[in-house]
């Protein structure tokens, strides 16, 4: 049976050597059906967004890439078992599954197939998390700011982050399906999963909370994982850092927050009594395992974030560290003071703060603009 070029699309047809005839004529109807969830769902289902096209090559290309290595072994099977893919993303960790070059994925490379088999799941409904999280592994330094605009649009996607639809306006599939998704989310058991819980994320102020605050600071990574409640001072918009949490300095200092952060902030200290997780913790934020707030954890939401705000990369490394980096360029670009960006970074030298002493997006294509040909003389 001959197929079409369509029917096994952004993948080599040759790479289906293992399998026989009835295999490959399903694999194709799953390739087509997979792709058009990818494009129409892939990334929320719940609420119907997909990926962009640029992205749907990549993230099926990796998908059918897990299918390959699975095929290594018998019974060959058109279908991924969560088994299959611990093991895919096991031997990623361990530099077992290698280029065609035999060269190892870089870490972030090993990031996507992981999120990649994440989408696979999400098509087939199954719940499946990956045992082993995947960083990007290049240093701070190297990862490129936000815009003004990208930054507003990071806070506004933090309003729907993980937010279901209305309780009521859901089909009984919709609902089964969030009621898991929320089950895990809150760390309850599904059956105990009702409308107050719907409501109470479409109201939760964690996550903006955090993005404002974070925009405002330039929170590193690892002073995410040590702010308190009892560091906040709510009346006065600042939090208070000690000696023994503040990160490469042994100094205390006070973080001055906008009158936005601190109006999300005092709503969210609020709403975090209410939560059962944390009443053995005086951490500002948990992540959902209940644990602070990492490095890795950290940039796996703001790439979920980046994905829902739809900003586009074009070819820039963007992490956490993406939102110091900007908030350092955008204050030196208001003030040209590196003493100011030094005290609102807790930097320890101006040489430190200097590395965001560089023009703004925005500048440059002022200065470009001004230097055009004008018939003004």
């Amino acid at each position: 049976m001959e197929f079409e070029d369509s029917q096994f699309e952004f993948i080599d047809p040759a790479s289906l050597i293992k399998l026989n005839h009835h295999q490959t004529v399903l694999y194709a109807d799953y390739r087509k059906e997979l792709i058009e969830f990818l494009r129409n769902k892939g990334k929320n289902p719940n609420r119907n967004r997909g990926y962009s096209e640029s992205n749907i090559r990549p993230i099926s290309r990796r998908i059918h890439q897990a299918f390959e290595f699975a095929w290594k072994s018998e019974p060959i099977s058109i279908t991924l078992s969560t088994e299959q893919a611990n093991q895919f993303v096991k031997a990623l960790n361990q530099d077992n599954f290698l280029k065609s070059k035999g060269d190892p994925y870089k870490e972030g490379s090993k990031r996507k197939f992981s999120e990649a088999v994440e989408a696979y799941y999400r098509y087939r409904d199954i719940d499946w998390e990956p045992k082993i999280k995947f960083s990007e592994s290049q240093t701070n330094s190297s990862s490129d700011p936000f815009t003004r605009s990208e930054r507003e649009k990071l806070l506004n996607a933090s309003f729907e982050y993980r937010s279901p639809p209305t309780y009521s306006n859901t089909s009984p599939e919709e609902r089964e399906r969030w009621n898991r998704h929320l089950a895990q989310f809150l760390g309850k058991s599904k059956e105990t999963i009702g409308p107050a819980d719907w409501d109470s994320l479409n109201r939760c102020w964690k996550i903006p909370s955090l993005i404002s605050t974070a925009l405002d600071c330039g929170w590193r990574a690892a002073m995410v994982g040590r702010l308190q409640t009892s560091q906040v001072n709510i009346e006065e918009s600042q939090i208070n850092i000690p000696p023994s949490v503040a990160v490469k300095n042994n100094e205390s200092w006070v973080a001055v927050l906008s009158s936005r952060s601190t109006k999300m902030l005092r709503r969210w200290i609020e709403q975090r009594d209410n939560h059962g997780k944390y009443d053995n913790s005086d951490n500002i934020w948990l992540n959902r395992k209940s644990n602070p707030y990492n490095s890795s954890t950290l940039n796996s939401l703001l790439s979920n974030l980046i994905e829902e705000a739809a900003i586009s990369t074009d070819g820039r490394r963007l992490t956490w560290h993406s939102i110091r980096h900007s908030t350092g360029m955008y204050v030196y670009n208001k003030h040209r003071d590196l003493g100011l960006v030094a005290d609102i970074l807790r930097h320890s030298s101006l040489e430190s703060a200097r590395r965001y002493a560089h023009p703004t997006p925005e500048s440059k294509k002022e200065v470009i603009q001004s230097i055009q040909w004008s018939e003004t003389p």
